[in-house]
């Protein structure tokens, strides 16, 4: 029988006779789930090419093979997060300590079936939380405080995002002593977009159009044969084998095709962003990046998701004054993963491999965090590249800490900084000379170093 395309399925089936070790509750397969992505995380981090869809795989394959046999696991999970052969020695260090959380985990559900469910909210349901953390940590908090219940029961959840940076437009909570510590609410109230067209220099200008052209270089996964590839053509290899009595004499290579720029740009327009970057920055970013593609679709989100193409279609450089005469609203809560169930349901053609997808968000979302999940995972599979780009990653002391940010940093071919045009001229730098399979991202912005501040 051939393995369910679902990535949960067999993680959440009733134990079988090789899966007995399995408990089958909700816990366990998002203890699974959770180790898996934390491993392809770690991976990318130590500079292993993992693909795009890795984490996708690998929890099919561990679908398929069971969780009881440590080698078919190690098997499984190394053909699926380890695409080239410089990758190996980084896993095969690091698989020991995720086999031993993995069975640690399990060990502790099988015995523990009356403790809090994840779903109960009693639980720590952070995917991110490693065992060595505490709640003083202030790595926990580098990016966002965890969201807290409002005192009055409203049920309505506060973020609180410390930064430093002094450009940002929006009220500060002066009576509370907090500085530049803002309050945002899940599900804030919107209202009209209240730019004006930007006036931005020659050298911003220069930096956003560096981004956008970088962008047509990245290839697409289409492969077109080649002399010179890094890639071996596996069936024209197999096929020309059949005349030489199935020995391979010649391996022929293969690259990915050129193409012209097709990208979608999803823009969260919460409150949260929006009083870290520019307003006028950020449409005149999505305006430009819209004009230079041949094919690009611009959407809204904060706790909808607004198609805005029709608009940026008849900007004619004021995409502020065309989203007022459409009366579109932005400024509200933060539901990434509502955003791009809704792209997933109602507008799929949006995105295919051709496609670069762009997200500009601060990743603090308080939404269901397996909606977020399945959203990203379809959105990573589907997509050519998947860049991100947040206002909090401009910090030096910036890590995807934040529930949503973990959720999606797996799945991410690029994590940048960006609350300014000089942000983006940074992550232009590196693609340009690593491409999205080398290091790049935001804990190789050179200004880290160099200022020892937030990047601007």
């Amino acid at each position: 029988m051939a393995p369910s395309d679902d990535p949960d399925a067999g993680l959440d089936a009733p134990p079988t006779d090789d899966r007995d070790d399995l408990p089958d509750f909700r816990a366990a397969r998002q203890h699974v789930l959770i180790e898996t992505i934390r491993l392809a995380g770690l991976l990318r981090r130590e500079g292993v090419s993992v693909p795009t869809s890795g984490s996708l795989g690998a929890a099919r394959a561990l679908a398929t093979v069971g969780l009881g046999d440590r080698d078919a696991v190690e098997a499984a999970l190394r053909a699926t997060l380890v695409s080239e052969a410089s990758g190996l020695d980084a896993f095969d260090e690091a698989f020991p300590e995720f086999w031993h959380r993995l069975r640690s985990g399990l060990d502790a559900i099988a015995t523990d079936h009356e403790g809090p469910s994840p779903e109960s909210g009693d639980g720590d349901d952070d995917p991110v939380a490693d065992s060595d953390s505490t709640p003083d940590d202030p790595g926990l908090l580098a990016d966002a405080e965890a969201p807290e219940m409002n005192g009055d029961g409203s049920g309505d959840v506060e973020v609180r995002v410390p930064t430093e940076r002094r450009h940002v437009t929006g009220d500060r909570p002066a009576e509370t002593g907090d500085g530049d510590a803002r309050r945002y609410s899940a599900v804030g109230e919107g209202g009209q977009v209240d730019v004006d067209a930007a006036e931005l220099t020659v050298a911003e200008s220069a930096a956003i159009e560096r981004f956008v052209d970088v962008l047509a270089t990245l290839p697409g996964r289409r492969q077109q044969a080649s002399r010179t590839g890094d890639r071996v053509d596996a069936r024209r290899a197999l096929r020309a084998s059949l005349e030489t009595g199935g020995a391979a004499i010649d391996l022929p290579r293969r690259e990915p095709t050129p193409s012209e720029l097709r990208c979608c740009l999803l823009v969260d327009v919460s409150g949260s962003v929006l009083d870290t970057v520019d307003r006028s920055v950020l449409l005149a970013f999505a305006d430009r990046l819209h004009a230079s593609a041949r094919d690009a679709r611009v959407f809204l989100f904060d706790t909808d998701l607004r198609d805005v193409t029709a608009q940026f279609d008849r900007a004619g450089g004021d995409p502020a004054g065309a989203l007022r005469d459409a009366a579109v609203e932005w400024g509200g809560g933060t539901e990434i993963g509502g955003a791009f169930t809704s792209l997933r349901r109602d507008h799929p053609n949006a995105v295919d491999r051709r496609t670069a997808v762009v997200v500009v968000s601060d990743g603090l979302d308080v939404g269901d965090e397996d909606v977020l999940t399945d959203g990203v995972t379809w959105l990573a599979d589907r997509a050519g590249a998947l860049l991100w780009l947040n206002p909090l990653a401009v910090s030096s002391e910036f890590e995807p800490r934040s529930r949503g940010m973990a959720t999606c940093e797996p799945y991410v071919d690029a994590l940048f900084g960006f609350a300014q045009p000089a942000d983006l001229a940074e992550a232009a730098r590196q693609i340009e000379r690593r491409g999205l399979t080398g290091p790049v991202g935001y804990e190789y912005d050179r200004r880290r170093s160099e200022s020892g501040g937030d990047g601007s």
